[in-house]
């Protein structure tokens, strides 16, 4: 059993792939599993990781499949992954080389199943900074999130600023063809870690991408109901460990809040009728009001609109579009209302 895991799925990949492989190649921690993953690639990325496997025949490993999806490639390795801890790495980023090592030996020294980091997000020469959580913990220290349950909350749901204990995984997968998949399983694994070491400082070099980035939040996607299907899933992911009972108010608030996160990128949405962009935005606060009618009275989405001048500025919005409008009680209804705004 090597020490760690890292998990590297690959679509097209090929401009960044170099980089991201051999940062994970050069690691100063030597007793790694690199499992990648080529998705269906239609570029040079396979002959990219074939490269890598010839020259670290013990290290890497290659899984090629048929196009199914970031959530698919990433199950295919998790069931094959022999390592202690786990690390998730996409095809355009990249690690610096004693992260690994820093990281696992954390880990051990305050035996912890999971390590968290900050991200570096650069555009270019650009450094954007950690925008990821909302927690406001400073310094290094550890978090026992029994006591401090919000914690599920402002942690970030990406997985790629986390070190994870593979047995904390356990038989958890990424919902497969689902955009957000992330969201479905990290609240889970921090809630199961009971404690999470902060580790307050910058572990992956998260490159934003112009082309699929910053398009997700202004395009369409006939994929947005995916979101009720990951907050929907977080519930029955704690209920599946028997957590579901002591995070109650959490799992209302993360289905609130990302619902509305979703429901803010729609309202940015560009070459979408304004009436189609309305009738979604409707239907996804009836959603959520179908499951909690006080969703406006919740203590985090006022703590984070208190901290966050633009999503209140967002709440303002969606409650003027909102309220002259004909509430429904049926979810399928709904749901059926945002998938005709798109065949329009």
């Amino acid at each position: 059993m090597s020490k760690v895991s890292v998990i590297v799925p690959v679509y097209n990949g090929d401009k960044f792939l170099n980089q991201c492989l051999e940062s994970v190649a050069n690691q100063t921690l030597k007793d790694l599993e690199v499992i990648v993953v080529n998705d269906g690639s239609r570029d040079n990325s396979l002959e990219i990781m074939q490269k890598f496997k010839d020259k670290y025949t013990d290290m890497f490993k290659i899984i090629d499949i048929q196009n199914s999806g970031v959530g698919a490639a990433r199950n295919k390795a998790l069931d094959i992954a022999t390592g202690e801890f786990i690390k998730f790495l996409d095809a355009d980023d990249y690690l610096e080389l004693n992260i690994l090592e820093k990281m696992y030996d954390i880990a051990k020294e305050n035996n912890v199943s999971l390590v968290r980091g900050n991200y570096h997000q650069f555009l270019g020469k650009l450094n954007l900074g950690d925008m990821c959580s909302w927690s406001g913990l400073k310094g290094n220290q550890i978090v026992d999130v029994t006591k401090k349950k919000d914690y599920i909350i402002k942690e970030t749901s990406g997985i790629g600023n986390k070190l994870i204990k593979r047995d904390l995984i356990g038989d958890l997968r990424f919902p497969e063809n689902t955009k957000w998949e992330d969201l479905a399983i990290m609240p889970v694994v921090v809630a199961s870690a009971s404690k999470v070491y902060h580790m307050d400082e910058d572990v992956y070099n998260y490159r934003v991408n112009l082309n699929t980035t910053i398009k997700d939040f202004i395009r369409k996607t006939p994929h947005v109901l995916d979101i009720i299907k990951c907050v929907e899933l977080i519930e029955q992911n704690l209920k599946n460990r028997g957590l579901d009972e002591s995070y109650r108010e959490q799992i209302e608030s993360l289905y609130i809040l990302h619902t509305l996160f979703r429901v803010e990128n729609v309202m940015t949405w560009i070459n979408f009728p304004k009436s189609r962009k309305n009738d979604v935005i409707n239907s996804m606060i009836n959603i959520i009001e179908l499951r909690y009618p006080n969703w406006k009275e919740n203590n985090i989405i006022k703590e984070y609109g208190n901290n966050n001048s633009m999503f209140k500025k967002h709440l303002e919005q969606m409650n003027n579009i909102t309220i002259n409008s004909i509430r429904e009680n049926d979810r399928e209804i709904l749901e059926s209302r945002i998938n005709n705004a798109f065949k329009k």
